[in-house]
């Protein structure tokens, strides 16, 4: 455990404290046991408050490798010092030299923290929307010591930028579907379910998460042959292949804004099967399909949640990935045992997709021609997609790995061991046990029935939603709330002809 990291304060040559690690009974010296305080004139750092706002400073010790920081520190608006040594800030307050860092109300330790609790706090108290830049500065000798935390530290710092940059990417570039989305779902409400409806209802059974990857296809034939045994959950994305095969999911996932992904849906019937639907899911899917309505962050889920709180529910994992919210809706079902399949976070075999998707059909439709095949542009568009990027063998892209990690850190954090994962050709789950179709199927559960006809009859309770659309509607023409919503949602400075025309929306609303 970190916090048991044992540590002890000695004397130097010098007169001033030096720090010691004691690892596998041995002493370790952090700083040096002659002069310590020269370490500050040969850090070799030049902090630069001048370019950057946030200073992150991976590993201190007693401090002595940041002295400079004594002149420079209260010109960052904000600096935060990670070290693996629990409590050490306590000893750095006693330190006539370095104390200054314990006193200074821009500085914040985290000590003694394992890597998700760092993850947490960092993404708490970093706003990347107030800050004009980030300095990082690493202690060499804790670096050395201590290499497996710092670099799952150097990888969290980066995955956060990521994260928090392509959130404000997102903004800028989904911003207005977003809004207009969410604002023409309200009125599908009067017809949709709080997907909080489906919380518990299917306890002691069994599901499968299919998605699009190319390990769909070892496994599309078991599916079939098992349909009747087990739940399918299924990602937009996957309905051509599964239609394609004859089989039939039980529910329909579908979190993405864009109308494109209608594509998905051409020839998928209004049957049976369950949809669960964003609240910026595009309107004319959800008045088509119906179903049931998850929340996720958006400021128009925030009000409406604000004014009815908790009656709705959300599938949102905050992974960013529809992987991460299918599994966060398998959990919040109550499915015993889950299982999933078509997840590669890769281009597993230098394939984009599963045959009969309809993305590969549109290469295959578009692009085949005597000289070269689909096959060849997939592969043209892999290199070029991934940048030679490459993991365990596969090419990937930087964004099927931060999928990868969130979905890894969800499952983690819901402390789930009834996740699996069927025959990966792609890269693994740390946190999801592998295992066959067969061995999956071999799992007994508690509850066995007509699923066919517990799902009719769930269909046949689904009531009206208990928003009153028309309260929403006053709330939104509230002018603070007006303008409130439209600065989150569009993170620019909105013209007065663009609020006009989302007023005109709002009041249009029925």
């Amino acid at each position: 455990m970190i916090k048991d990291l044992q540590y002890k304060i000695e004397p130097a040559k010098d007169g001033n404290p030096f720090l010691t690690v004691i690892q596998n009974g041995k002493d370790i010296p952090l700083h040096s046991r002659i002069n310590p305080l020269k370490e500050g004139d040969t850090s070799g750092y030049v902090f630069e408050p001048e370019k950057f706002d946030l200073l992150i400073v991976m590993g201190c010790g007693l401090g002595y490798n940041i002295l400079k920081l004594k002149e420079l520190s209260i010109q960052f608006k904000s600096v935060i010092i990670i070290d693996i040594l629990h409590g050490i800030e306590n000893e750095i307050a006693q330190n006539p030299h370095t104390s200054f860092l314990f006193k200074r109300k821009n500085i914040t330790f985290l000590t003694g923290l394992d890597i998700t609790e760092i993850d947490e706090v960092l993404f708490r108290i970093i706003d990347f929307d107030l800050i004009k830049g980030m300095q990082v500065v690493e202690h060499p000798q804790s670096l050395r010591i201590f290499p497996w935390y710092y670099d799952e530290v150097r990888l969290l710092i980066k995955r956060l930028i990521d994260k928090k940059a392509g959130d404000k990417a997102t903004i800028r570039t989904f911003g207005n579907i977003f809004l207009r989305n969410a604002l023409n779902n309200i009125s599908n409400l009067k017809f949709s379910t709080p997907v909080s409806a489906l919380a518990g209802r299917f306890r002691g059974r069994k599901a499968v998460i299919v998605s699009s990857a190319p390990s769909l296809e070892d496994n599309i034939d078991r599916l079939k042959l098992h349909e009747n045994d087990l739940y399918i959950i299924a990602v937009d994305s996957v309905l051509p292949v599964l239609r394609s095969y004859g089989v039939k999911p039980d529910f329909v996932i579908s979190i993405d804004p864009q109308g494109r992904i209608g594509e998905h849906f051409l020839g998928h019937d209004v049957y049976e099967a369950l949809h669960i639907f964003s609240i910026v899911s595009p309107p004319e899917l959800v008045e088509k399909y119906r179903g049931f309505i998850s929340f996720n962050s958006h400021p128009v889920s925030q009000i409406i949640d604000d004014m009815y709180p908790g009656v709705n529910g959300s599938i949102d994992s905050s992974t960013g990935s529809v992987a991460g919210d299918a599994v966060k809706f398998a959990l919040l079902a109550g499915f015993e045992f889950i299982a999933m399949t078509g997840f590669d976070f890769s281009f597993s075999e230098n394939i984009i997709y599963a045959r009969e998707t309809a993305y590969q059909k549109r290469y295959t439709e578009y692009f085949n021609n005597r000289f070269k095949t689909a096959e060849t542009f997939n592969a043209a568009y892999i290199f070029k997609s991934s940048g030679s990027l490459t993991s365990e063998g596969k090419y990937t892209r930087r964004s099927f790995i931060n999928y990868r990690n969130s979905l890894d850190s969800f499952i983690k954090d819901n402390k789930s061991d009834r996740i699996f994962m069927i025959n990966r050709r792609g890269l693994p789950l740390t946190n999801a046990e592998s295992i066959d179709f067969d061995s999956f199927m071999s799992i007994q559960c508690k509850v066995k029935d007509n699923k066919r006809e517990y799902l009719r009859q769930i269909n046949a309770e689904s009531g009206l939603n208990p928003v009153s659309i028309q309260k929403v509607r006053e709330r939104l023409l509230d002018k603070r709330v007006t303008d409130a919503v439209l600065e989150e949602s569009l993170g620019i400075e909105v013209t007065s002809e663009r609020r006009s025309r989302i007023i005109r929306m709002i009041e249009g609303i029925c």
